[in-house]
């Protein structure tokens, strides 16, 4: 019986070192969706249409079709 401690230590390594890398993974991911939720929830928000076309942003206004 001595001789099985070192055998399950060995095997349960790989599955360890597993379950840490799909832990930061999964953080990482979480982490990221949020960072891309609120920069697209800052730029949802309105801006004024002179930013957007003008002389301001150095870009013509679109000209509706008569």
């Amino acid at each position: 019986m001595g001789g099985v401690g070192p055998a399950v230590e060995t095997c349960l390594l790989p599955v360890t070192r597993m379950i840490i890398v799909f832990l930061m993974l999964g953080s990482f991911a979480l982490v990221f969706s949020e960072l891309v939720r609120q920069s697209e929830e800052m730029s949802i928000r309105p801006q004024p249409t002179a930013s957007r076309c003008g002389d301001a942003a150095g870009m013509p206004c679109p000209q509706k079709a008569l």
